[in-house]
């Protein structure tokens, strides 16, 4: 029991800090060209990391070639594929709309779970994935008919939040096929590496014409933070939970990400806190508790209709 609170603790305090990516992304979109932005966020993950790396790991560059392949794949759904269509994404919607896009990430992950890792979800795991859709949606205004809308100019923005969920419940579902044999700081390190061989040709192309002295502290600020704590912070946390519960337990607390977008919304960007935030979030953190006390080996949700 106690690994699995530890397991909780970190999954969700992995789930906080992506959340804050809506905010501090849409500071960064506002300053930095897209691609020069992702690849300085993977520069500054990478040297956070190179120093840690090489005090402890000692076997750092032994993987096999399937798991070098499946860091490729992991690193281009999370680093390039994410990173760029958040960024380019904030720049035509705005960061609650953002939020309510990122609300897929349960639903995301289940079909991800289901279709590629084999996984079925039991009764309980799927009422209570039901329970995080709606609290998502409550919890970004949905029910709010008379003051929702989505702007016509808004929705191709939107559309490429979707594809960043999408490469999301990839990347963080894809810890399962690495190798136990690499350790989670290891694997951070590679991801941030990969990340930022994967911007570096565009990012090069960008910074040649741009002007960085018209950046303003709080973006410079925004990117540092982008770099040693969303990046590094977050997958550190992220990997040490989900390798110890089942990919539709880790679905769940995707669902803390959009509850720590619109709290964050609230205080950095000066956005109301409603009464439908705090019922959804209540929702939400009911359906937690409902997952996360089921059992690992719970009844399919399809059979028990066959009875």
């Amino acid at each position: 029991m106690q690994s699995k609170i530890y397991a909780y603790g970190n999954l969700s305090l992995a789930m906080i800090i992506v959340g804050s990516s809506v905010v501090f992304g849409k500071i960064i979109t506002n300053s930095f060209p897209v691609f020069l932005a992702s690849g300085l966020r993977f520069a500054i993950a990478s040297a956070v990391m190179l120093p840690l790396l090489l005090r402890y790991e000692k076997k750092l560059f032994h993987i096999s070639g399937k798991d070098f392949l499946n860091l490729v794949a992991m690193a281009f759904c999370g680093q390039f594929v994410f990173t760029f269509l958040v960024l380019l994404g904030l720049r035509y919607t705005s960061a609650i709309e953002a939020g309510i896009i990122t609300s897929t990430s349960p639903a995301m992950m289940a079909v991800v779970t289901y279709l590629f890792f084999r996984e079925k979800p039991g009764v309980r795991r799927m009422i209570g994935i039901g329970m995080v859709v709606a609290g998502v949606v409550i919890v970004n205004g949905f029910v709010d008919v008379k003051n929702f809308s989505v702007p016509a100019r808004h929705i191709s923005g939107n559309l490429l939040m979707l594809g960043a969920v999408a490469g999301e419940a990839f990347f963080l579902l894809m810890r399962k096929r690495i190798s136990s044999n690499i350790s989670n700081l290891a694997l951070t390190g590679y991801l941030c590496f990969l990340g930022f061989v994967m911007f570096l040709p565009l990012s090069v192309f960008q910074a040649v014409s741009f002007d960085f002295s018209s950046v303003s502290p709080l973006a410079w600020g925004a990117i540092l933070y982008f770099g040693a704590v969303f990046t590094v912070l977050a997958y550190a946390f992220w990997f040490q939970g989900v390798s110890r519960v089942s990919g539709s337990t880790a679905g769940v607390f995707t669902a803390v990400m959009p509850v720590s977008a619109v709290l964050l919304s609230c205080l950095f960007l000066k956005e109301q806190f409603t009464v439908y935030h705090a019922g959804g979030g209540a929702l939400i953190l009911s359906a937690i508790l409902l997952i996360t006390t089921a059992k690992e080996k719970e009844q399919p949700f399809l059979l028990s209709f066959k009875k």
